[in-house]
């Protein structure tokens, strides 16, 4: 009897595992899901995302078609608050939001309309190393440079990395850096710096690989300093790491609170309250395409990072983190990624 019992429940566990699955599937089939962009698509935020929805297709159930929606503005904030606030809940909205977004929240949570903590963390498709790089004509072409002489420097808004690096190194490491704030990305920023109206630019390490490997090869390009938890070799080992060149205790813990973007990366998300069964199968396409070796093949092919990829329950619990530090130390954070 206990064996037919036992038979008989694994058999409705398994009939009620496919009811929910083929749910899924029926809801998905013959819809279209629209990828939320909050970066323009013309550096390697772009390329990774259209990388991605490109094979990510084929591992939703019903395989729905994806398209590319961009958001720009505010550093990532417009983004994020379309995406919690306006967005559809029902799983038919996913994207990337700008990262260094998501640390603003935390330490500016009146100026947004998100909590990171409750959007619908589905993974990231890569951890991110920030690099400052100057043009090869600018007057300072060194770090130990940089705290001599200004270079000016394209940004976007504040809560982005293009702002938020380099005032960071101003605040810790007494660089004189000058933000030029306003520009819609950074394709803009790139040909401001080969016209001469700034001198560098901090962005992420691939956006030179993906956008400008002529550049590389031409030596154009000066970087400065690297930020992220490790060393790139391929930066060049010459580059020093940003949180080497802090004192251990606070000084670093603040490195390492605004490396909390760098540490979740190119996240995928979406609003909070989408279906569990939805979010779930979303989850479980996006480890999918990350294994697939049509997606590794061509991520690597353009030079994509295809090996750092985190789940969605990692990526949640880093924001989850990032807003258990205490206030105090967020407040301080907050004032090393800002200048008057």
């Amino acid at each position: 009897m206990l064996t037919r019992v036992t038979a008989a429940t694994v058999l409705t566990l398994v009939t009620m595992t496919a009811a929910n699955a083929q749910s899924v599937a029926d809801f998905y089939r013959g819809k279209t899901i629209n990828y939320n962009l909050a970066v323009p698509d013309g550096a390697s935020w772009g390329l990774y995302a259209r990388t991605f929805i490109e094979h990510l297709r084929k591992h939703v159930p019903g395989n729905p078609n994806i398209i590319l929606q961009v958001m720009p503005g505010g550093g990532g904030v417009a983004a994020g608050n379309h995406i919690f606030n306006v967005a559809a809940k029902d799983g038919t909205v996913i994207g990337t939001p700008l990262s260094t977004a998501m640390v603003f929240a935390a330490t500016d949570p009146k100026e947004v309309m998100y909590d990171p903590r409750k959007y619908s963390w589905i993974g990231s498709m890569a951890v991110v190393q920030d690099v400052i790089t100057v043009w090869h004509t600018a007057p300072a072409k060194t770090l130990d440079d940089a705290k001599r002489i200004e270079l000016i420097m394209g940004a976007t808004g504040k809560g982005s990395n293009s702002f938020q690096d380099i005032a960071l190194a101003n605040n810790l490491l007494g660089t004189k850096f000058k933000p030029v704030r306003g520009y819609k990305g950074g394709a803009e920023i790139n040909i401001a710096i080969e016209r001469g109206e700034v001198h560098g630019r901090s962005t992420t390490w691939e956006s030179w690989p993906g956008s400008h490997p002529d550049w590389l090869a031409q030596k154009k390009l000066i970087h400065l300093v690297q930020l992220g938890p490790r060393k790139l070799a391929e930066i060049g080992d010459e580059v020093p790491l940003f949180r080497d060149l802090v004192a251990e205790g606070e000084p670093r813990q603040i490195v390492d609170f605004v490396g909390v973007s760098l540490a979740m990366g190119r996240a995928v998300y979406a609003p909070p309250g989408i279906p569990k069964d939805r979010l779930e199968a979303l989850r479980t396409a996006f480890v999918a395409t990350m294994k697939d070796p049509a997606y590794i093949a061509q991520a690597r092919k353009l030079m994509l990072d295809a090996d750092t990829w985190q789940t969605g329950e990692v990526v949640e619990r880093i924001v989850n983190e990032a807003f258990s530090l205490s206030p105090a130390l967020i407040q301080k954070a907050k004032a090393a990624m800002d200048l008057p």
